[in-house]
This record gives structure tokens, sequence and C-alpha cells, in this order.
């Protein structure tokens, strides 16, 4: 082993993580970039938001909350927010009044709401900003000028990393929910086995290249995260099919308490069994199981976080509240509620009532589990407090986005949305993919961790601008890659 690569991988390695609330403040800043980019869309009319002041909104700025302004984050908002306010108020100062709009005459017949799957500005800000910020951190990681807190721990604490693993896994959850709700009559169970291996083998395929890869260029690797042999790609690539054998299930009991069960009865062999937690802390790694025991053992957790994605998915998606959608999937409309039960009028939500009771009853749990549980956040084991942490987090931050575009009031039908963060949305996998082989290049081609704080950022800059170059150009000639 080279001295530069075991120097790299001690330096990713025995972490400890930081604080819950300076992560809610680094990430906060992807809600405020997106709140300042509907401000400069009023202002700007029918022009359009610049490219680069997209770009820099939502990039630089969430590059800028993870480095320099990492423990600055309240003055990086007030710096994005103070020109952001003083151009809409100027904008409007010197904006002629609009011509008035002549009413649109209504029939006298009502047309039946239909139920459709919608594309929502807020769902693709929030998926592309943890995107963004995934991809920022994977290179980021390995240059000085990113705190260590933010790293992925080695065992038991929090940071911004290991949010972001679990975020990836919500976000492919909540999209997971579509074909559920695009018909009530399903395939065969044949066809499903059929369609998830379709759908997986890509990834498979590019986790075991990462393994080669990795084994055989002398790259830097970190084998608690998942194993000897396991990684991301592996555990993306394996969900869909585990969750062909769930679904029948779900067509009895809520996903989401399905999740926590999972999560719960994990976690109580992690908490009642000191061998079994020793075995997974301390033991050789012997066999290809035990070699790989992580990425076995998180699994069931990552599990459990895409079924609350995809429990999400069934309120968020749709155009309009279907009946009982808070707890399965549903496409029948509510035409009014005078003719429904108590129980079906709670149950039938909108987005973002969906949104803040499941945040509120998360926020409970999450609470309590913390101060019972005598573990604490683990992703390397994706146990239950880790699980919670993570949902709760992203029902809380989507929530966040949802109440920006009700603000703005951003219309459905016609929707203006942010080039970068639609470009993003839209090749989300591959990107994420080329942003690896970036990083990998990156690393390879220099010796990050010695590199200087002014060389990093422009090393980070020039691949920020390159990926979302990349993002930008496919959006633009309508390039849609499907692994």
């Amino acid at each position: 082993m080279s001295l530069l690569k075991q120097r790299k991988e001690d330096f990713v390695s025995n972490l400890n993580g930081g604080t819950l609330t300076e992560v809610n403040y680094v990430t906060s800043v992807a809600v405020v970039s997106y709140f300042c980019w509907n401000i400069f869309n009023s202002a700007s009319g029918d022009e359009g938001v610049n490219i680069w002041v997209d770009f820099i909104l939502n990039w630089v700025a969430l590059l800028a909350s993870m480095t320099l302004y990492a423990k600055q984050t309240g003055l990086l908002m007030s710096l994005m927010l103070i020109p952001c306010v003083i151009v809409y108020f100027c904008s409007k100062a010197f904006t002629s009044k609009p011509h008035p709009i002549k009413p649109v005459k209504k029939g006298p017949t009502k047309e039946k709401i239909q139920f459709k799957l919608i594309k929502k500005p807020y769902i693709t800000a929030y998926r592309s900003h943890m995107l963004i910020v995934t991809c920022l951190a994977i290179l980021a990681v390995d240059f000085r000028v990113f705190p260590r807190r933010f790293a992925k721990v080695e065992t038991w604490g929090t940071s911004l990393m290991d949010l972001g693993v679990g975020s990836f896994v919500f976000s492919n959850g909540i999209v997971a929910a579509r074909p559920l709700l695009k018909s009530i009559k399903k395939p065969s169970f044949f066809k499903r086995i059929l369609g998830a291996v379709r759908s997986c083998h890509t990834l498979l395929i590019l986790g075991l290249l990462r393994l080669y890869f990795v084994k055989n260029l002398e790259y830097q690797e970190h084998v608690t995260e998942y194993g000897v042999h396991w990684n991301f790609f592996i555990t993306l690539s394996l969900l869909p099919i585990v969750l062909v054998f769930i679904d029948p299930i779900a067509e009895y009991i809520p996903r989401f308490l399905i999740a926590l069960s999972i999560s719960s009865i994990y976690e109580w062999f992690l908490i009642k069994d000191d061998v079994f937690l020793t075995y997974l802390i301390l033991a050789d790694r012997t066999g290809i199981v035990s070699a790989n025991r992580e990425g076995l053992v998180s699994f069931l957790g990552y599990c459990a976080i895409f079924l609350w994605g995809q429990s999400v998915g069934l309120f968020v998606l749709g155009n309009t509240p279907t009946k009982n959608n808070f707890y399965k999937r549903s496409v029948t409309p509510l035409e009014s509620f005078k003719k429904y039960s108590t129980w079906e009028r709670i149950t039938t939500v909108t987005p973002l009532k969906g949104l803040s009771i499941s945040f509120v009853c998360m926020l409970a749990l999450t609470k309590g589990v913390f101060e019972t549980d005598p573990r604490t956040v683990s992703r390397r084991f994706a146990n239950l407090p880790y699980t919670l942490w993570v949902v709760t987090f992203n029902i809380g931050f989507l929530m966040c986005y949802c109440l920006i575009d009700m603000v703005f009031k951003i219309s459905l039908t016609e929707p203006k949305t942010s080039v970068i963060l639609e470009s993003m949305n839209s090749n989300g996998l591959i990107l994420f993919l080329l942003a690896n082989i970036s990083t990998g290049v990156v690393n390879m081609s220099m010796s990050t961790i010695d590199a200087s704080t002014v060389n990093s950022l422009l090393v980070l800059l020039g691949y920020s601008g390159f990926i979302a170059l990349v993002s930008v150009v496919l959006y633009k000639m309508k390039i849609f890659v499907r692994l």
C-alpha cells in the first residue's frame, strides 16, 4: 500500500462527526437558495433567472456552506437574501403596472377531477439539492477545506455525509411511488421480479466496476463503510428486488409501519444481543458475510428508509388528494368530503397537510427514541435512530420546499423552474455516476489532502461547473439517460 493511499484512508477514518444542529444549519442553505431563486424569478418576469445566478445560488452557495462558511451559515444566508430582496423591490419599483387580466367565464358544468401524476417544482428542487450536496461532498471530503466533522463517522455519531447517503435512498423511495400510482391493477409477481432485475442490473454492474477499480488502481477505500466488497451502488441495486417481496404485504399494512417494524426488530437485536454488536464491530473479516457485514446489516435500514420515502410519495406526487392516500396507494379523488367518513377525511391529505402531520409524528417519535435508546445514531449499521433521523429530516425539508411553492403561488400547470435544478433532476443517476468518476480522476491526479485552501476551492468550483455544464447540455439537448 502506498504512503499517500494510507494517508488518504487515515484522513477519512475514525471520525466522530458533529451536531445535528450544525447539519441542519448547513443544509438550510439549500432551502434559502430555492427561496432566493424564486425571488429572482419573480423580479425577472419573462426573462427568467440568469444562468450564472442560477449556478451561484444552487451550486456555489451550497459549496460555500460546507467549506468556507461552515461555521458562519447565518452570515452566508444573509449574504444570499439581502441582494435578492434588494433586486426584488428595485424591480417592482421600476416595473409598470400589469394590464388587468380578463376573467375567464366558467361554464355551468363542473369538470370531474381526474387523478394524474404531475411534476412539482418543490420536489424537483428538493431532489436536485440533495443530489448537488451529495456530489459536492464526495469530492470535498478529500480536501482539508471540508471540515472533518462533516465526513462520515466511523461507527456512532452524525454528520453531513451520513445524512446524504440516507437522503439519497429516501429521495429514490419517493420517485419509486410513481409506478404504484400509475395503475391500481398490479402486474404478476413474475413480471415485477423481471422489471426489478432490469432496473437494478445496471447499478449492480456499476457497483462491481467500482469494486474492480478500487482494488486495482490503488484508490483509497474505507472498509468500515460497507465492507470489503460491498458499496453504495450494490445497496441501491438490490433495493428494487427486495421491495417486490414487500409489496404484497404493503397491500394490507401501511409502508411506514412495515419500515418501522423492520428498523425496530433490527434495533432490538443491536440492543439486547451484545455478542451480535461485538461481532459487527470487532470480528475478523474472514468469509464473504463477515467481510461485508456492514453492507448486509445496513441494507435493512436502507430498506426502511426507502419504504418511508414511498409512503410519502403516495400523497405528494398526485395532482389532487385521493382517498386514504396518507397511508396507502390510492387513485380515487374525493369528489365531496361530505360523502365520506371522518377517518377518510382525516387520512385524505394534500401534500402540505401530509408532510406536516408526518413531520410532527416523526419528530416526536425520533425524540422519544433518542432519549430512550442506549445506542446513538449509526450510519455504519443504519440502525433505528439513524433511519428516524434521516426520515424526519427529509420530511421536514420537503415540507419547507412545499411551503415556498405556496408562498410564491407557483402554478402546477405551467411551472417555472430553475434550469440548473431541472437538469440535475432529469439525469440524476448518470450525473451521480459522473460525479463519482470525476472524484476518482481528481484523486488520482493530485494529492488532495496536501492542496491549499485556494487550490482546493478552485478544483471544487471547476468540478461543480463541469457537472452543472454536463447536466444543462444534456437537458437542453433533451437527452435523458435512464440507468
